[in-house]
């Protein structure tokens, strides 16, 4: 196919899946909002409510914003050969063709970082200090910023590597290998997150002795539980938001808890939330999860395969050659339309789960207590109540408040 038209589809895929997604925003924005349903009154009065409108209501403008600045800088990128020209800049002072690819996708990372960075500044600094949420200072930001930084390129870096590598090892069966590699190297992060992740950002202390601890591990034993420890993430370092999770596998399982949560809800309610956390370990979630990962990448390297020699599709970027790093990047665009689908897809599959460990957590403690955890949560949190019906199907991996609370009626 002629490098111009192919240019063309880009531009236009691009354009219409930024457009849908702008689309769903705007009518969220412009969702009416009915006012507070009774059973949230011991939570929410007038006031709060009011916050967590114009809260919810600034946070997704914040949102268009940027998302609107991201998207005209990509398409003057993609207008004036952008990729073409910054790989041919990199050519002229770094001869591997590995690491130029590597160097290629830092660059555009870290432009589209500082392309962010206002936003994110002003989220912390300005949205979020406002609503009494922010609590980490400037200095904390940028270190925060560092190691992401950082651990992007290791980890970013890592992978690109691995992928070129296997291309040019493996040739048209390089899509199976690397998909192989990749399933194993998230499966291994989302289980040694907790002990080797989490500890550059977060202080993870053992929950000590007492009425919680207790509650956690007759709450463990009651459900069969294989619980390994119990720690104490110092949240509140960063935001005063609260929640719980646990992650790993096998004798790496985990269970977190934000400091915040304990401090902000009874013993009662964090079970609650710990019972939920359990009812996916019981649900095999995880594991379902997992499956689901796995078919998504082999899927998305599979298709990618069909692409990675296109000589034509180089070129409609820019290049005057074959170029497997600029096929990789046309390849994520042109691919947008799909995963915006098998994201509404597995979101949808995520709330199913999600009511299914509500589910859970009202027969191992009880609904109502569950119920008021919930309310306090989205209600300390700020969440929005009601959002839009599209905006909830294709973007919310767990169901609205009011829905989870029907549920578990």
């Amino acid at each position: 196919m002629n490098p111009a038209v192919i240019k063309a589809i880009l531009i236009a895929v691009v354009s219409l899946s930024y457009g849908f997604s702008l689309l769903v925003s705007i009518l969220n924005v412009n969702h009416i909002r009915p006012g507070i349903d009774p059973s949230l009154a011991d939570f929410i009065d007038e006031q709060k409510y009011r916050s967590l409108l114009a809260y919810n209501r600034e946070k997704s403008l914040l949102g268009i914003g940027e998302g609107l600045l991201s998207f005209l800088a990509l398409l003057m990128f993609l207008m004036l050969d952008g990729p073409g020209r910054l790989d041919a800049a990199l050519a002229g002072f770094v001869g591997s063709h590995r690491l130029r690819a590597i160097l290629f996708f830092g660059i555009l990372s870290l432009a589209s970082g500082i392309l962010s960075l206002p936003f994110s500044l002003y989220h912390d600094f300005s949205l979020e200090a406002r609503y009494g949420f922010n609590t980490k200072t400037i200095g904390l930001y940028f270190s925060d910023m560092i190691k992401g930084l950082v651990l992007g390129a290791i980890f970013g870096g890592g992978i690109l590597y691995v992928l070129l590598l296997c291309i040019d090892s493996f040739g048209p069966s390089f899509w199976f290998i690397f998909g192989a590699f990749l399933f194993l190297v998230t499966l291994a992060l989302s289980t040694l997150y907790t002990s080797l992740i989490l500890p550059l950002f977060n202080k993870l202390t053992p929950l000590e002795e007492g009425e919680l601890r207790s509650a956690i591990e007759k709450l463990a034993q009651d459900t069969q539980f294989p619980l390994s420890g119990i720690y104490v993430m110092n949240a509140s370092k960063r935001s005063r938001k609260s929640n719980a999770f646990f992650s790993g596998l096998g004798r790496f399982k985990k269970i977190v808890l934000f400091d915040t949560l304990i401090s902000q809800h009874p013993v009662d309610e964090i079970t609650a939330v710990l019972a939920h956390e359990i009812g996916h370990y019981k649900g095999h979630h995880i594991p379902y999860s997992n499956i689901l990962s796995a078919l998504s990448i082999f899927v998305t390297m599979a298709l990618f395969s069909l692409l990675v020699g296109s000589r034509s599709l180089s070129q409609a970027l820019g290049a005057a050659q074959l170029q497997v790093h600029i096929n990789l990047l046309a390849f994520f665009l042109l691919y947008e339309p799909l995963s915006l689908l098998m994201n509404m897809a597995t979101n949808g599959i995520s709330r199913r789960f999600e009511f299914q460990a509500d589910a859970f957590a009202g027969h191992a403690v009880s609904a109502e207590t569950m119920k008021r955890a919930l309310k306090r949560l989205f209600a300390d949190n700020l969440s929005d109540l009601y959002p839009h019906p599209l905006h909830v199907f294709v973007n919310y991996s767990h169901p609205p408040l009011m829905a989870r609370l029907k549920a578990l009626d």
